[in-house]
């Protein structure tokens, strides 16, 4: 994270534990830790820091530690390589199990995971054709299912959701992705 990104992260916590001796002089006063934050957390990203420190304030009664706040946004990143998993396996195995067409596994599957296949660009990109040229000579031509698309289009829509902007996440629904309750 940069120092602007991290400061934006202790203006939430300030707001979060006002009564911290940490905060006492507000964020002008904050530029050595914020630089041990932004060294320590060089490898958590902005997004993930903010589902991180939402998080944080509400299950912690005192502003977190610099590992504490590492733990929680390992938890989220886990917590979401699982989603991603879970949706796709439930994608992936009546194609891969009975034969169901990447369109009749679409009709039946969740709005969300509809909503991340239509990201993609379509049930038919579920699965992908590639010919690789064999030692001998010849070309060879292998269906695979296309995990790497649907885990970039899923992460893709995850991070439109911005856990520090004050709006709705967006609620997905047949026609795609609406926002329910919120500013557009």
């Amino acid at each position: 994270m940069t120092q602007k990104e991290m400061t934006e992260i202790f203006g939430v916590m300030l707001l979060a534990y006002p009564n911290a001796e940490t905060f006492k002089g507000g964020i002008q006063k904050l530029a050595p830790t914020i630089n041990l934050w932004c060294a320590c957390l060089a490898d958590v990203d902005f997004w993930t820091a903010k589902q991180a420190v939402v998080k944080l304030c509400r299950e912690c009664k005192f502003p977190p530690t610099i590992a504490e706040f590492k733990e929680k946004a390992d938890a989220v990143t886990s917590e979401i390589q699982h989603q991603i998993q879970e949706d796709w396996n439930l994608l992936r195995m009546p194609m891969k199990f009975s034969d169901a067409s990447p369109q009749e596994v679409y009709d039946r599957a969740t709005p969300r995971m509809r909503a991340v296949v239509d990201a993609m660009g379509g049930p038919d990109k579920l699965i992908i054709t590639e010919t690789h040229t064999m030692g001998d000579g010849s070309r060879k031509t292998f269906e695979r299912f296309n995990f790497e698309a649907f885990e970039a289009a899923y992460e893709k829509i995850l991070r439109g959701h911005d856990a520090l902007s004050g709006t709705s996440r967006p609620a997905i629904g047949a026609g795609g992705m609406k926002q329910i309750g919120g500013k557009k």
